[in-house]
């Protein structure tokens, strides 16, 4: 099978699953009915009446996926950086790409030039798909783009092929394609960038296609697991909303005389009938002798099993129970550490395949401009840690002697002012000792330690007094 035709089915094959998953993190699910009846008798409400907390673990991991800064080895290369950041508003965009790869499972970045320029953008997996080579799979074999557009009026599939040296181009020849796509339902796309056989150069000699990833080698919806459960909760919802309008206005009921009843008061064209009842409503049946009252089902009754499958939930997707009870009992300190043990593990897991993808994306960036380095990417803390605690473990690491640099990249300060603390504190050293009054207390440490009762200088060069 040709990479064309292979690529196009693997998009088509997995929409209907990222579709399910965004479905699942906005709220919009469909309810699971065991009943055509109940489907019937609630279909007007059932998609009102939601509890969402499918979102809730993408939302927690997502939440400590930041990236302070990202630092290249020389300093004309991190302005580059700076630059090119900048002017594709990355700071906005990295949150978004975190997110979408979360939801998805799956999320591409698509680096390409405009100008003297570079157009970073997200790319959706329902239309973007990056193949790989079969004996390596960390080798990309080739990436492509499929979408809907209109062509003198007319729908169409294009395709897109990304391979190192060359762009191919496709559209299809009908406006809607087969369930199964051959190569022969397309043709070249012609434009003014391509040859004859709509190919055209890749500027870059690379595949300017990034696929960031919860696993591999296909990516998993970081809420996959809170499918089920939050299926239970919908209907224990939507079910609990529409006993409330009995609980408010009861259904009450006649009985009649032995062998009295006759088949009309059945009939489902009847407004007073069995099958046509309604909140509030007295069915009558002829020669009645008693009357009553159906009690509706107790709020317990979906409540008390709603508490147990959203602690199913938070177990199943590895999220601190606290973030699904905000009003409960939040733990604090080492008990908060345990519980947020697992959350931690798995934001951890995704810094580093996620921070695998940025760096190649900013030494692709690089490469283009002619800098050939490395880079490294800066991540915000996971753990939480109030101010205090915080600062006294960044100080016993420097005192292990741990570099002051990293230590302060650790507790997210941006990599620039990190650099000018540094040198301000090997300034101050350095007239220290021309002063010949480099004594313990004008120290690194003393600048660091949280308990000296002296002015210690803080990262943006100002001056504050040490509690």
């Amino acid at each position: 099978m040709s990479d064309l035709t292979t690529a196009v089915l693997e998009i088509l094959d997995r929409r209907d699953d990222y579709t399910t998953a965004e479905d699942y993190y906005e709220g919009l699910a469909d309810e699971v009915f065991t009943s055509l009846a109940l489907k019937r008798a609630l279909r007007h409400t059932s998609d009102r009446f939601r509890l969402n907390f499918a979102a809730t673990p993408v939302d927690a991991v997502n939440n400590r996926l930041e990236i302070t800064s990202v630092s290249a080895i020389t300093d004309e290369a991190g302005q580059y950086l700076d630059r090119v950041w900048a002017s594709n508003e990355l700071e906005l965009e990295v949150g978004e790409i975190h997110k979408k790869a979360l939801i998805y499972g799956d999320a591409y970045l698509m680096v390409w030039p405009e100008g003297d320029s570079l157009e970073i953008y997200y790319n959706s997996p329902k239309t973007t798909v990056v193949l790989y080579e079969e004996e390596n799979p960390r080798l990309k074999r080739v990436a492509a783009k499929v979408w809907e557009t209109t062509i003198d009026g007319k729908s169409r599939t294009r395709v897109n092929l990304y391979y190192k040296d060359r762009i191919e181009k496709y559209v299809s020849r009908a406006e809607r394609l087969p369930q199964t796509p051959k190569d022969s339902d397309f043709v070249p796309f012609l434009d003014d960038f391509t040859d004859g056989n709509g190919h055209m150069p890749n500027p870059f000699g690379r595949i300017p296609v990034f696929h960031f990833r919860t696993e591999r080698p296909k990516g998993k919806p970081e809420h996959r697991n809170a499918f089920e459960p939050q299926d239970m909760i919908n209907k224990l919802a939507v079910t609990q909303m529409a006993a409330n309008d009995y609980q408010g206005f009861p259904w009450r009921y006649a009985l009649t005389e032995d062998a009295t009843s006759e088949a009309a008061d059945f009939d489902e064209d009847s407004e007073s009938t069995l099958t046509g009842s309604t909140p509030g409503e007295l069915t009558i049946f002829n020669n009645v002798k008693e009357i009553g009252q159906l009690d509706p089902a107790k709020p317990g009754s979906f409540l008390d099993p709603m508490k147990h499958y959203i602690r199913s939930l938070a177990t199943v997707t590895s999220t601190p129970l606290h973030y699904f009870e905000p009003t409960g009992n939040v733990p604090s300190g080492e008990a908060l550490r345990v519980a947020e043990a697992p959350l931690v593990k798995k934001v951890r897991t995704r810094q580093l395949s996620f921070g695998a993808t940025w760096r190649e994306v900013f030494t692709f960036i690089l490469e283009s401009a002619g800098f050939a380095e490395d880079v490294q990417v800066h991540w915000k803390p996971v753990e939480t840690f109030d101010t205090k605690e915080a600062t006294e473990i960044a100080y016993k690491k420097i005192q292990i002697g741990i570099p002051l640099a990293q230590v302060a990249a650790e507790m997210g300060y941006d990599a620039a002012v990190v650099a000018q603390w540094v040198a301000e504190i090997e300034s101050r050293k350095a007239q220290n000792v021309q002063a010949g009054t480099d004594l313990p207390g004008n120290s690194e440490d003393q600048d660091l330690n949280p308990d000296a009762e002296a002015t210690t200088a803080v990262p943006d060069g100002s001056k504050a007094e040490a509690a």
